[in-house]
């Protein structure tokens, strides 16, 4: 016979079950999770979620569950390196523990040595040579274990700093794009899955600008890599210099760019996405050497607001929208996507 709670998780099965059935949804072990959950309450978040979708009359497909598992159940696997780092942190320090232990235990020997001594001096049984040869021989004995546990003291602090320097490198690789020194592709992934989920919660608007640099290609051909790369490094300069504690910048891939303005509106996005085109256009490039003037970039940039419950590839593909409307219509200039029909038209 079942208990309280195994017939509350039977019930919740057959409840995940029947929501993989009656959105056609494939019964696959990430599907089952997100349902289980969903229904067992373990995930408000979650669960907020997945009712603003189903009210907003959005398709519950394998698309966004594929978004949602990638939000709520992904990112332990994310943090394996921190993990791996924490228990050789952990393994280090009981080591240390078990070493100062062993210092503890070598201190009170000596002093039970010393007060065996003392008693004997006390009851005139002392034998004077022979008790200085047994407070040497302790003595002694205490020198080089102190001396031993002094190297492996060291050693341990050692293991330790190289253990933070890899947690540190780990870190960056995993997040940061090593040229332009913002978030990579990756730490931008993550961010816009927090960013919108906050955004659905609270309300709050969350804009996204997908920005490119006008002919990069052309820069390159002309001026060569390390030219190409001094102007990506400038533009992620700028975006850096105009992001606020709670924006997220980001090098999205090749000359692309993706800045995301936490509770920013659209015409307030917009202004930031032209402030950031006019800062570019009137830096004036020359060679470092020769001061031969390359001269002026422009990007092209496209604005989005996300909307709740809309698929975060399509709030991209707004933008991207926005964007190639700003490449056909001249370049060098700030082209908005104000809604989700728009994109059709």
């Amino acid at each position: 016979m079942l208990d309280d709670n195994q017939e509350y998780a039977l019930a919740r099965c057959r409840d995940a079950i029947e929501s993989i059935t009656r959105f056609g949804l494939a019964p696959t072990p990430p599907h089952y999770a997100i349902w289980y959950a969903y229904h067992a309450r373990r995930n408000l978040a979650l669960r907020r979620a997945l009712d603003i979708v189903i009210s907003n009359g959005r398709a519950v497909d394998e698309q966004l569950m594929a978004e949602l598992h990638d939000t709520f159940f992904s990112a332990a696997a994310e943090d394996r390196t921190l993990r791996e780092a924490a228990r050789r942190v952990q393994e280090t320090l009981q080591s240390l523990t078990g070493l100062l232990a062993g210092a503890g235990s070598d201190a009170a020997r000596y002093s039970a040595t010393l007060d065996a001594v003392a008693v004997e001096v006390q009851g005139g049984q002392a034998d004077l040579p022979d008790l200085i040869a047994r407070l040497l021989a302790e003595t002694r004995a205490l020198a080089a274990r102190n001396e031993r546990l002094g190297r492996r003291l060291e050693e341990s602090s050692r293991q330790m700093s190289c253990l933070e320097k890899q947690l540190e490198e780990a870190r960056r690789e995993a997040t940061i794009d090593v040229l332009t020194g913002l978030m990579n592709r990756r730490a931008f992934d993550q961010a816009i899955r927090s960013l919108a989920g906050e955004a659905m919660n609270s309300g709050a608007p969350l804009a996204l600008l997908v920005i490119d640099i006008d002919h990069f290609k052309a820069v390159n051909d002309t001026w060569g890599h390390v030219v190409g790369d001094a102007v990506l490094q400038l533009v992620a300069r700028r975006l850096a210099h105009r992001a606020r504690a709670e924006d997220r910048p980001a090098r999205f891939g090749g000359e692309e760019f993706v800045f995301l303005l936490s509770g920013t509106r659209l015409a307030e996005a917009v202004a930031i996405g032209d402030a950031i085109r006019a800062d570019l256009e009137a830096q004036r490039l020359v060679l470092r050497d020769t001061q031969e003037a390359i001269g002026t970039v422009t990007v092209s940039i496209g604005v989005a607001v996300y909307e709740p419950g809309e698929r975060l590839t399509d709030w991209i593909g707004r933008a991207d929208a926005a964007l190639y409307r700003a490449k056909a219509e001249g370049r060098n200039r700030v082209v908005a996507m104000e809604h989700a029909a728009a994109a059709a038209d």
